[in-house]
């Protein structure tokens, strides 16, 4: 025991014993952030920094150069080549401007270089004059990826540092068109092509190099004079203007200075071509060229369907791109609709939400659903959609338009429109100038009649070619299903067949909805059985003529079958209901007689009709109902929809009993007896 403890005190006293200097830390710093790429044909300089990281200095030196202490350093690249040969002094004074403690670089090999830094620079990081090693080390990418730079050294205290100096990536340049130009058909305007851009990625990627745009398709250049270094251009007005080359090309670098240009001497444009050469582009930059004004037209050949393409290259660079740019289209306004799956809009129910005590139980996502898809309105040319043409939208009969959702483009400051019923009415397009193009998309808040179902389709019309569109898909919120019954009148409790009830969705029929349920010219005499053979709604089956606090749409002289929601569903549910029978009167003639689903309002707390169930939410039989229901609508409207319909029964079976032949009095008067004694 005494031993180990002699060991581990011996120990303890060895470490104390060493110098704090043997801990002390190297901080490096990569100055600048390359970009890069692959290849010796694309070196860069990155400056690092070395010192110490605290407060302990290196003392003395390993070598001495020039009479100044310093220490030596072995630098190597990762995914980095020097750009100086081994055998090619790598001579200071060439970066004297941005280097700062460097005694020497001796570079090995390609990946390998012995670096002096001066011990007194490399101690200096406190006080007034704080300082570091800067170290420009001038080397190019081997593959994509970081280029990353390592230091060790033999003394103790330098602490082993890596940093990355450079990112390489595969291109050296982008190059894009920022619109493409559209042109209607038989049109001779001259337009300005949208700004094309080309960036370089790394350093020194662009050059004074020589880059041309070539045009294809059944466009050309507007040029007044071929050759001459001037373009034919379109100013805010619609005229046409002079544009110098060099005027059109502007040179950007990070700091959004212009800092190079282009020769007017060797620049030239033709009907099809246009060569820039560069001037004056300084070394070791990223470069951003960005090109605007150039103009173009559409030749006589040119129809709708064809397109204009610019392919812009140089042997400066590997990148090349070949961009749409212009156009020729048939229609002067695009109408197209998003890409999406179609909301379901519930037949019957109500989505003005025009009242906040009505609709209290609304959110958002109700409000969501009730929308159309949305329908993006592009307009091809400037001059189209302008102060005196219409633009209309007609949704089919069943369908009413209570609000829309409307978004301009940037320089379009509104419009003026109007609802009536299932036709919406834009026109007045405020723009800032009249050139502009309108862009928009619009979504609808729609009301379907409780007898409206299948797809929506809205056409895009007014003074424009008209195109349809499907935007939204109409179903019942509950379906009810009953075979026909063939029956002898004069009977009483005739049976019939069972009624079934289906729920598309959970929740739909909420606690408190009624569904009524009559024949034409008949009566209900027993409700027989019901049974909800899926999902878990709560119900009651009962024969009333008129329930207190029930207004029927319809004169309520019979007995009807009455279904009434005692508990919502939490799963779309059905409901079965069997041994029904019915009364006939003896004076009805043979035919079909139809099963009715009949709406009807109830009263609330608040002394306001509401309907008796979702599929009569948006309907109204009276004309006290338009104005107890109307309501102000959006700035602009002259005149809105309140987005109800007059009352319809909805038809479930139009011959849900058939009445088939006579009663048994007039079978026995009609019969021929003979008595034989």
């Amino acid at each position: 025991m005494k031993k180990k403890l002699a060991l581990l005190m011996a120990a303890i006293m060895t470490v104390a014993m060493v110098p704090m200097t043997a801990f002390a830390s190297t901080k490096l710093t990569a100055v600048d952030e390359i970009s890069t790429a692959v290849g010796d044909e694309h070196p860069f300089t990155s400056r690092v920094e070395l010192s110490v990281d605290d407060d302990e200095e290196i003392v003395g030196s390993t070598v001495k150069v020039d009479g100044y202490d310093g220490f030596e350093v072995t630098l190597k690249l990762t995914n980095g080549k020097f750009a100086k040969d081994a055998d090619d002094d790598y001579e200071m004074d060439e970066y004297k401007d941005v280097a700062k403690g460097i005694l020497d670089v001796e570079v090995e090999n390609d990946t390998t270089a012995t670096v002096t830094l001066r011990t007194y620079t490399y101690n200096k990081t406190t006080g007034a004059e704080s300082d570091a090693c800067v170290l420009p080390i001038v080397a190019y990418a081997v593959e994509t990826g970081d280029v990353i730079a390592t230091f060790t050294s033999n003394v103790t205290n330098f602490k082993t540092v890596r940093d990355v100096i450079a990112t390489a990536y595969d291109g050296d340049v982008t190059i894009e068109s920022e619109g493409v130009v559209t042109f209607v058909e038989d049109s001779t305007n001259v337009k300005n092509l949208e700004d094309i851009t080309i960036d370089g990625l790394v350093n020194n990627a662009i050059g004074n190099a020589t880059i041309t745009l070539k045009l294809k398709g059944n466009y050309e250049f507007c040029v007044r004079d071929a050759g001459n270094g001037y373009l034919q251009t379109v100013d805010s007005n619609g005229d046409l203007k002079d544009l110098k080359l060099k005027d059109a090309v502007k040179f950007l670098n990070d700091s959004g200075k212009v800092v190079a240009g282009i020769t007017d001497s060797d620049s030239k444009v033709t009907d099809d071509e246009i060569t820039l050469v560069l001037d004056n582009v300084k070394e070791d930059q990223i470069t951003m060229i960005r090109i605007s004004g150039i103009a173009i037209k559409a030749t006589k050949k040119c129809s709708a369907g064809d397109v204009a393409t610019i392919t812009v290259s140089s042997k400066a660079f590997d990148t090349s791109a070949k961009l749409e740019v212009a156009r020729m289209v048939e229609e002067a306004v695009t109408y197209t609709v998003e890409d999406d799956d179609l909301p379901v809009i519930w037949a019957g129910k109500d989505y003005s939400n025009y009242d906040t005590e009505r609709n209290s139980g609304w959110t958002d996502t109700d409000i969501e659903d009730a929308n159309t898809l949305e329908v993006s309105i592009e307009e091809n040319t400037g001059d189209i959609l302008n102060t005196s043409r219409k633009a209309t939208f007609t949704f089919p009969e069943g369908i009413e338009v209570v609000d829309i959702d409307a978004e301009v483009g940037k320089k379009n400051v509104g419009f003026t429109y109007e609802i009536d019923e299932n036709v919406v009415t834009i026109w007045n397009y405020a723009k800032e100038k009249e050139s502009d193009k309108t862009d928009m998309t619009i979504k609808f808040t729609l009301n379907a009649a409780p007898t409206f179902s299948g797809d929506v389709d809205v056409t895009l019309g007014g003074e424009f070619d008209d195109v349809e569109l499907t935007v939204a898909t109409v179903k019942a919120p509950y379906t009810i299903e009953a075979k026909t019954s063939e029956v002898l009148i004069d009977y009483r409790y005739v049976p019939v067949n069972e009624i079934v009830i289906t729920e598309a969705e959970e929740d739909l029929l909420e606690e408190g909805d009624i569904i009524v349920l009559a024949v034409e010219k008949m009566d209900f005499e027993d409700a027989g059985s019901y049974e909800v053979t899926s999902g878990d709604i709560e119900v009651e089956v009962t024969i009333d003529d008129e329930p207190s606090g029930v207004d029927l749409y319809n004169d309520g002289k019979y007995a009807y079958l009455f279904v009434t929601v005692t508990d919502e569903s939490t799963e779309a549910s059905t409901i079965t209901i069997s041994g029904l029978e019915l009364y006939l009167d003896r004076t009805l003639p043979v035919g079909g007689y139809a099963l009715e689903n009949i709406g009807g309002r109830f009263t609330n707390a608040n002394n306001k009709y509401e309907a008796i169930n979702i599929l009569w939410e948006n309907s109204s039989n009276t004309k006290d109902d338009d104005e107890l229901y109307g309501y102000d609508y959006v700035p602009d409207a002259k005149e809105a929809s309140t987005g109800l319909f007059k009352y319809s029964a909805v038809t479930v079976n139009d011959s849900y009993v058939d009445v088939v032949t006579a009663g048994r009095d007039q079978d026995d008067s009609s019969t021929t007896r003979k008595i034989v004694i």
